[in-house]
């Protein structure tokens, strides 16, 4: 069972700073803070998508002259980890929890990615841990264009896929990177042995969980649905690294055209399959024709022998 399971005598100092009811000897309550958490996700069902649009999207100023539409790109993948993910609100307690996420990459121009701190997991040190502290209001990931998505399908108009609850990760690379990317995976034929990807996102935890586990440890975490989420809730997210392994196949070495070998007065064919290779038929009807010829010859060098010794 999840921390954020219950919420019963919870209260919300702001949205990155759950105060719990059970208070530690010095008086403060326990806390569950959210800041940037690491979850390493194992990837499947690897997709690329090209598509064509329309390039106004809020982050570039188009010049005058520039075209209207021009030919995008992302990256789709199923995606399994071994933390877990509890969507709760307050005081309610859990929505769901998840251990599978859908993933959707795409690019940004440099300089988006990162908000406006660059902020890593390391920056939630100082508000996690047994020395936990209220985050501050506007939390740690201010700026982040990418978000990890709740989305309920139940109770959406929009087609869906799906049929229960989940949660989908929208993440960005810089341009560049990304179209390097892309472009190896379109011409790598090997088949993909793994795939993986580190999201960062704002997720709370328990002091107490910060403060025990390892970073191989499964973790609870939690994703707060505010009062105003219905249908959708989001957290701020980024796609930290993404990286995906080829089985490279050995080429065998190519062996000779014939190789046939007679055993017991049988002949057996080990030929390449090649073009043009002889079939094991041919060789048995050559050998057939080969044994013929023997006996013929051996008949008339019997009737040759007789005669001589005939005529002397």
């Amino acid at each position: 069972m999840s921390r954020f399971s219950d919420t019963a005598g919870c209260t919300l100092a702001n949205n990155h700073t759950l105060h719990h009811q059970d208070n530690l000897s010095s008086g403060r309550p326990f806390m569950s803070t959210c800041v940037p958490r690491g979850v390493r996700i194992d990837l499947s069902d690897i997709e690329v998508v090209h598509a064509i649009d329309w390039q106004h999207d809020g982050y570039r100023e188009l010049t005058e002259g520039s075209p209207n539409f021009k030919v995008a790109s992302r990256i789709l993948a199923k995606g399994k980890f071994k933390d877990r993910i509890t969507v709760f609100r307050v005081p309610e307690g859990g929505v769901g929890t998840f251990r599978s996420i859908d993933v959707q990459i795409k690019p940004l121009p440099k300089g988006h990615v990162g908000g406006k701190q660059k902020a890593t997991t390391r920056d939630g040190i100082a508000y996690s841990g047994m020395t936990s502290s209220d985050v501050p209001e506007g939390g740690l990931m201010a700026g982040e264009p990418g978000s990890l998505l709740y989305v309920d399908p139940t109770k959406d108009d929009w087609p869906s896929d799906h049929t229960d609850p989940y949660i989908e990760l929208e993440g960005y690379m810089d341009e560049a990177e990304f179209s390097a990317l892309v472009h190896r995976m379109s011409v790598t034929s090997a088949p993909v042995r793994a795939a993986s990807l580190y999201m960062v996102a704002e997720l709370f935890q328990h002091e107490v969980d910060a403060s025990l586990s390892e970073p191989y440890h499964p973790h609870d975490l939690g994703m707060l649905l505010r009062p105003e989420d219905k249908t959708y809730g989001t957290t701020r997210a980024r796609a930290d690294h993404f990286s995906i392994a080829y089985r490279i196949d050995s080429v065998p070495e190519a062996p000779d055209q014939y190789d046939v070998r007679v055993y017991e007065g049988k002949a057996t064919e080990a030929a390449a399959k090649t073009p043009g290779a002889a079939s094991r038929d041919s060789l048995l009807r050559i050998e057939k024709q080969l044994s013929t010829m023997s006996k013929l010859l051996g008949a008339a060098f019997g009737l040759g022998v007789a005669a001589l010794f005939f005529f002397r």
